[in-house]
């Protein structure tokens, strides 16, 4: 295959060709002889049937006119009987008669029952029939000399004809046998036997003749079809004439198994057949019925050596492969010639244009010189060349644009790198300061959390010292016996007065706290807002490349402003806060000092309950409004709390803005910097591009 796909178009061509043409040529000379040998052998069966067909149409008139001559006389005597008369002499004279106008017939003979042809014992006297009793029997018999002459027919009881003949009441044709002969010889006869009914198909008798079969085997001795030679077979595969072996005559054919099985074929319908002869040669023998009476049929063989049907066959076979082989030989030199005038030739000066084409030659055409496919071929090939001139010209332009394009793309896309890294180390810092605010809102969310549980540690304070001036003023009008329990009372309100006092200090110290954080937390929004501005500002010198950065600058930017708003309105909160916290303390300052007051009126005398219960009462209301102060504490603190809340979500909000800007803007570095070596690339192809449009001619 390898040496085929390396070989030239002409040696493919005439390779293929040659394969093809000795492939048809063998299927065609293989046709041809099979067919010559199939007429042949239809010739050869042809001639074997005819022989036959003949041979049975002259020898089967012989029999068949006898037994048509049979039957007519058996319907006379049948019409004689019928009416009454009978007779004898009459009757053998007409056998006589029928006897001498049949040459191939020796004898006939009628037989009948017992009286079934009448007054038989009127001829038990007479010597004709005397021997069977007077019956109706008798023999017309052509001797050696010619002469015919009536005989009695002897031994009825042995005559099995007569009885197959009354048993099935049909016709009966006896196999053949050799019969003595007056000079001592034998010769092969055989018996046809009529059976004589009466209207009611009662068994009357029989007529028969017995007929000489040497004529059969003269006529066979004259018939060589191709070659071959004719039998008569009778229709238990007796010989009755045999051309080829006349001692086979009165044998059997089917005495082997193999003619046997050939013989019950023949029977079945199947008439012709190739076997192999006594010298093993291949015989085709033909068979053709004979129709006798009735079912009775003979068989005529005609038997051809295949070898002489297959004469012309052989003859002719050598002769066509010659003829074969001469032909394929002109035809193929027909093909070679035609191909390489037609074919070959223009391919050539394809090969030639293409050649140029290779070699990088554009201007170079080739001539149309016919207007079958290799003239379209070549005005295709000459348009082709002449788009790809165009188009090679169309891209050294387009090369030359592209590379001054790629040298503008390469700079401005180191103009936006440099950019980039601006704005991205600008929020670089943005989000530092933003970490930062988010850190000191988480302080001052901690702070807050720990000054409101310091108001509701006062507000509980306060919440007692209202219950205990209840108690004591219900207590008071029980005189005396509860000075003592008084003082301890006051002793505990005013240790709960000092600790609520402390307390108050301590809510004073963290608001102030929170104050210095809120203030720092304002300072970072500010810082915040002048970055976003400065991001700004860098990305509108990036141009286009910078739009994306504006708009997240600018998201900053009110972020930071939201900051602000948030710094203020917890700023106020706070100083609410500070405020209520201040007027807090002076209300529990206040309180001591009375509870100090109390306590002193209580150990001087027990007359002072009465002014006791007007200041403990005055104690009650003052703890009251304590209480609603702290409360009110408590709702600021809740407040600032949540504005605490606020600012660190939006710090949180804003570190997360800051980190997609910063992504953002390493995003769009590695983008110009991709953009910047695909333009490098770009140019690099250009080049090559253009060092090989260098090679082509145009």
């Amino acid at each position: 295959m390898k040496w085929f796909k390396n070989q030239k178009v002409i040696v493919k061509f005439i390779a293929l060709s040659s394969v093809i043409l000795i492939a048809a040529f063998f299927v065609l000379i293989t046709w041809n002889l099979n067919v010559l040998k199939k007429v042949s052998m239809d010739r050869g069966m042809l001639e074997a049937q005819n022989t036959g067909q003949n041979y049975a149409d002259e020898n089967a008139k012989i029999v068949q006119n006898t037994v048509a001559s049979l039957a007519s006389m058996r319907s006379i005597f049948n019409d004689e009987v019928s009416q009454g008369d009978t007779d004898r002499q009459r009757m053998i004279r007409r056998l006589g008669n029928l006897l001498k106008e049949n040459d191939a017939v020796s004898s006939i003979f009628t037989i009948w029952e017992p009286d079934a042809y009448g007054r038989d014992a009127d001829f038990t006297a007479d010597s004709l029939f005397a021997v069977n009793g007077g019956r109706m029997a008798t023999l017309v018999i052509r001797f050696d000399d010619g002469n015919i002459m009536p005989v009695p027919f002897g031994d009825l009881d042995t005559f099995t004809a007569y009885d197959q003949a009354k048993a099935t009441k049909r016709a009966v044709v006896m196999e053949p046998y050799n019969a003595p002969t007056e000079d001592g010889k034998s010769e092969l006869l055989t018996m046809i036997v009529l059976p004589v009914l009466d209207q009611n198909e009662r068994f009357l008798g029989i007529v028969g003749g017995a007929f000489l079969l040497d004529t059969f085997q003269q006529a066979a001795e004259q018939e060589h079809p191709l070659g071959g030679n004719v039998s008569l077979l009778s229709g238990g595969g007796l010989y009755i004439a045999n051309g080829e072996n006349p001692k086979e005559i009165g044998k059997s054919f089917v005495s082997s198994e193999k003619n046997k099985r050939l013989f019950e074929e023949v029977q079945k319908g199947k008439l012709a057949h190739e076997v192999a002869g006594p010298d093993g040669a291949a015989v085709i023998r033909s068979f053709k019925p004979i129709p006798i009476i009735d079912d009775q049929v003979w068989y005529v063989q005609t038997a051809i050596p295949k070898a002489e049907i297959l004469t012309t066959y052989t003859n002719n076979r050598v002769e066509s492969i010659v003829i074969g082989c001469l032909a394929l030989l002109l035809l193929g030199l027909g093909i070679w010639f035609l191909a390489r005038l037609i074919v070959i030739n223009n391919i050539k000066r394809m090969v030639k244009a293409l050649r140029f084409m290779a070699d990088g030659d554009l201007t170079q055409t080739v001539p149309v010189q016919s207007r079958d496919e290799f003239g379209e071929m070549a005005g295709h090939l000459n348009e082709a060349t002449a788009h790809l001139r165009k188009m090679l010209q169309q891209t050294s332009e387009i090369a030359l644009t592209v590379s001054a394009t790629s040298e503008e793309l390469t700079g401005g896309a180191e103009q936006t790198s440099l950019a980039a890294q601006t704005i991205s180390a600008s929020m670089e810092n943005v989000a530092d300061g933003i970490n930062e605010q988010n850190e000191e809102a988480a302080k001052a969310a901690g702070m807050m959390r720990e000054m409101t549980e310091s108001v509701r540690r006062v507000a509980a304070t306060a919440e007692a010292v209202s219950e205990s001036a209840e108690d004591v003023i219900g207590q008071t009008e029980q005189g005396d016996r509860v000075v003592q329990r008084a003082v301890g009372e006051m002793n505990a309100i005013s240790l709960s007065m000092a600790e609520s006092n402390e307390a108050m200090k301590r809510l004073s110290e963290r608001s102030e706290e929170i104050g210095k954080l809120i203030g720092l937390i304002s300072g970072i929004s500010i810082q915040t807002n002048i970055l976003s501005l400065n991001a700004s500002v860098e990305a509108a010198r990036a141009g286009e490349h910078g739009k994306g950065f504006a708009v997240v600058a600018a998201e900053i930017r009110k972020l930071a402003e939201q900051t602000k708003l948030a710094v203020g309105q917890v700023q106020a909160g706070i100083a609410e806060i500070t405020t209520d916290t201040d007027h807090a303390a002076a209300l529990i300052g206040n309180t001591a000092l009375e509870v100090e007051k109390g306590l002193s009126s209580v150990t001087e005398s027990g007359q002072l309950f009465a002014s006791i219960m007007k200041e403990m009462k005055q104690v009650g209301v003052r703890a009251q409004e304590v209480s609603a102060e702290v409360e009110e504490m408590a709702e600021g603190t809740v407040r600032v709390a949540e504005a605490v809340r606020l600012v660190s979500g939006i710090t949180m909000k804003s570190a997360d803005e800051t980190a997609q800007v910063a992504a953002a803007s390493e995003q769009q570095l590695a983008t110009m910097q991709e953009i910047s070596s695909a333009a490098a690339h770009l140019s690099r192809l250009v080049q090559e591009l253009t060092d090989q449009m260098a090679h082509f001619k145009v």
